[in-house]
């Protein structure tokens, strides 16, 4: 019998963010000079290819909102919250003097997803990732804040860093 979880489950949530960046990032077309929308997870340990963009999901943590952790008829749970960090990659040399301008694009196109929050149906990934459904529950995500980061150890590299805070209600079945 296969694991099934409830609704608000973190692998359900953080897929959920995944798949809304994925499928909604060229949503308003994609530059000219950008072949294709290249998005990595998890920070990946695989070289990367320019320009593409990263998420990496940085933490959550529950927060109590109703005493005894019973929030409707039926469900206990807490309000989790949790940062994601959304990189654009570039290669200085790749861009021909136009990275500044690259990243900078990039940056626009990822913030324009949560620019003035996002409100993202929760899927439910544990039932398959090919063709998941949605849940009843929400993930409610951004604004986007701006982050600094320094200089890539190699200096081809040129990075721009971006916060998007997210929260759910992670609810259980009584």
């Amino acid at each position: 019998m296969a694991f099934t979880a409830h609704p608000g489950a973190i692998y359900n949530a953080i897929g959920s963010f995944n798949n809304h960046f994925v499928t909604q990032l060229t949503g308003a077309g994609l530059p000219a000079w950008m072949p294709s929308a290249v998005t990595n997870f998890e920070y990946p340990a695989l070289p990367l290819t320019f320009p593409s963009f990263s998420i990496t999901h940085l933490t959550t943590e529950a927060e109590s909102i109703a005493e005894g952790q019973n929030l409707d008829p039926g469900y206990r749970g807490y309000r989790r919250r949790g940062l994601a960090e959304i990189s654009v990659w570039e290669s200085v040399q790749r861009a021909g003097g136009a990275h500044v301008r690259n990243v900078q694009q990039m940056r626009d196109m990822a913030a324009r997803l949560f620019a003035t929050g996002a409100n993202v149906i929760i899927l439910d990934l544990y039932a398959g990732t090919a063709n998941p459904s949605g849940l009843t529950a929400r993930l409610w995500c951004g604004p986007v804040r701006d982050a600094p980061v320094g200089p890539d150890q190699n200096p081809d590299v040129i990075r721009r860093r971006l916060l998007v805070p997210y929260e759910w209600l992670e609810r259980v079945a009584t």
